[in-house]
């Protein structure tokens, strides 16, 4: 497994566990502010794990990437 995609996988798994939070806001297990305190943490967590494999790309970079493969 390459650098990256272990940054990939850290950062997905991170992503699966913050939407994993959603429902307890539609049952009412916790507060929003408490789910978006847990899932800044969460990403807080992956961005640091990741970034013990190397330089992360700029997300501004990621973003304008995005849009032109869009407009395609």
């Amino acid at each position: 497994m390459t650098d990256t995609t272990t940054q990939l996988a850290i950062l997905s798994d991170a992503l699966v566990k913050i939407i994993e939070l959603g429902p307890m806001a539609v049952e009412g297990k916790a507060s929003p502010a408490d789910l978006l305190t847990r899932s800044g943490d969460i990403a807080a967590q992956a961005l640091t794990a990741a970034a013990t494999y190397g330089r992360l790309p700029p997300f501004s970079e990621s973003l304008e990437a995005q849009s032109a493969a869009d407009s395609e």
